[in-house]
C-alpha cells in the first residue's frame, strides 16, 4: 500500500502531459492548418480527424488519465490527515 500513491500518480502525470500535449498541438498547429484551407476542405479534414480520433488508444489515454486522476484524488483525500509522506 505504500507504493500505491506513486504507482497511480506517476502514470497519471505522464497521461496528463500526453493529453495536454495533444490539446496544445491541436490548438496551436492543427487548427491553424485547418484555418488555411478552404471552408469545404477544412470541414472535410475536421470530419476526418473526428472519425480517426475515435480509437482505443485515444480513449485509453484520454479517459484512462481522467480515471487515474480520480483515483489519485481519492487516495489524497484518504491520506489527508496522515503524517506519512504521500510518496515513499
Amino acid at each position: 500500500m505504500d507504493h500505491l500513491p506513486f504507482a497511480v500518480t506517476f502514470p497519471c502525470a505522464i497521461g496528463c502531459g500526453l493529453v495536454g500535449g495533444l490539446f496544445f498541438a491541436f490548438s496551436a498547429f492543427v487548427m491553424a492548418a485547418l484555418g488555411r484551407l478552404s471552408p469545404p476542405a477544412g470541414i472535410a479534414a475536421m470530419q476526418s480527424i473526428n472519425v480517426t480520433v475515435l480509437n482505443p488508444v485515444f480513449f485509453a489515454a484520454f479517459f484512462g488519465t481522467a480515471a487515474l486522476c480520480a483515483v489519485t484524488l481519492v487516495l489524497a483525500l484518504l491520506r489527508w490527515g496522515s503524517r506519512a509522506p504521500a510518496i515513499s
